[in-house]
């Protein structure tokens, strides 16, 4: 099968076939310059989307309005990636030697997010704030990986060699699937949205049977045990540089914010924490610029304390 722009643009989507990816996985390990055009499509379909997406519950008239700053996103979104990719590679992508084998360890900053493919070929698109370390080759009856924060998964086939992911509350068992997993160290919230494949959820320790997700359903913690449901909207929009708020409150948006971009918001104004909210944002902007737009749709001020890392709102 011949890897091409069309079928590259069709995996960013999510939209490719097991036996596409699989290819896609091959071609990948077979070639380094290979891997160099995977980045160069994925800086191009970065930018594109940027130039799709007109920003946060704009009006339609101000659209116009934004046409020199929407090209200086993409000219942003491109050096963002280029920069990313540099940092990771000298100096968070750190190798870590443990017994006969190698830890990788990839942590992704604030604001970014960065794409990994593992030993056995496996896709990750790792989020803001996050970070994975794996083997440098999967060795033993099990692939096991340890995240703290979030990641989207798509799991190459072993079935003699289950897939594990081992979070600080959780772990999940794959075969061959695609997968979202949050699992934040300092959060309490924990959630796996499964798209393809079968999933088995447990915890080390606990005697309580397993739990197992079928695709388009999620599991998500509430108290001290998982709840079970649909998913109604794509959790993993992150992988597109998007927040996607879908009838969300403030405080349920502040949550968010500072879960990618490492900051403390102390909301002061109680009036605001239930007003609920739909539209979607980049997360390059930043935290400014996404306060700044939800100002345009209710009245708060917030105060940055730089040393701190602490916003208040009022």
């Amino acid at each position: 099968m011949k890897i091409n722009h069309d079928i590259l643009v069709r995996y960013f989507l999510g939209r490719c076939s097991e036996v596409q990816k699989e290819a896609i996985h091959e071609w990948l390990e077979s070639d380094e310059a290979h891997r160099k055009t995977f980045v160069c499509e994925r800086i191009r379909f970065d930018a594109s989307v940027v130039m799709s997406e007109t920003g946060f519950l704009q009006q339609p008239s101000a659209r116009a309005k934004n046409i020199v700053r929407t090209l200086l996103k993409v000219a942003a979104a491109i050096l963002l990636l280029i920069g990313s990719n540099y940092l990771f590679n000298h100096y968070v992508y750190r190798p870590q030697p443990v017994a006969d084998t190698i830890v990788q360890s990839l942590y992704v900053p604030p604001g970014n997010r960065a794409f990994l493919t593992l030993p056995d070929s496996s896709s990750v698109w790792l989020n803001s704030n996050s970070t994975i370390r794996y083997p440098d080759t999967f060795r033993g009856k099990t692939r096991i990986v340890e995240l703290d924060g979030e990641a989207y998964f798509d799991v190459a086939k072993r079935k003699e060699q289950p897939f594990v992911v081992k979070t600080g509350k959780y772990q999940i068992e794959a075969l061959g699937t695609t997968f979202n997993v949050e699992a934040y160290a300092g959060k309490a919230d924990f959630s796996t949205a499964l798209f393809t494949g079968k999933v088995r959820l447990s915890k080390e320790g606990d005697a309580t049977a397993p739990l197992y997700l079928q695709p388009g359903e999620a599991a998500t913690q509430v108290n001290d045990s998982l709840r079970i449901s649909p998913i109604k909207t794509n959790p993993s929009r992150w992988r597109e540089g998007l927040i996607v708020v879908d009838d969300y409150t403030f405080e349920e948006i502040m949550h968010i914010f500072e879960k990618y971009f490492d900051q403390q918001i102390i909301i002061g104004d109680s009036k605001v924490k239930t007003l609920r909210y739909r539209g979607k944002l980049r997360i390059a902007d930043g935290v400014d610029h996404a306060l700044r737009v939800l100002q345009n749709d209710v009245r708060f001020t917030y105060k940055r304390d730089e040393d701190s890392k602490i916003i208040h709102i009022y």
